[in-house]
């Protein structure tokens, strides 16, 4: 088994949270820039190294680099196509806190096909 699975099928992690008094962090709303440039990728890469032929940056600056090219571009996006990411981003942040709450709310599962998958003991 995994310690760090996050899943409901680890049944430790349930325990962990309940034990401690703590809970897992609630997963947060992706901003639509975010969720575009996971799909933009290349264009984007391809606009940096554009950037970098004229203008070395350190590698320290790449990432912050990355970012401002990757925000410009979607800035430069017709206004229905934001909208679109903006709705995109809404249903995945939807069906990241199902999950979410799918796997912090009830208990762990008591089928042995599930407790042989966790690698749990028929006594636990």
């Amino acid at each position: 088994m995994d310690p760090h699975e996050s899943g409901a099928q680890n049944p430790y992690r349930l325990l962990l949270h309940k034990l401690t008094g703590t809970s897992s962090q609630k997963p947060r709303l992706k901003s639509s820039t975010n969720v575009w440039q996971k799909t933009q990728r290349r264009e984007i890469d391809s606009e940096v190294q554009k950037i970098l032929a004229r203008t070395p940056v350190p590698r320290s600056g790449l990432a912050a680099l990355r970012d401002r090219v990757a925000r410009e571009m979607f800035e430069n996006l017709p206004e229905a196509e934001k909208a679109q990411w903006v709705e995109q981003a809404k249903e995945e942040h939807e069906a990241a806190l199902a999950q979410w709450k799918k796997d912090n709310e009830g208990s762990y599962s008591h089928t042995p096909a599930d407790r042989q998958r966790c690698g749990l003991s028929s006594g636990f």
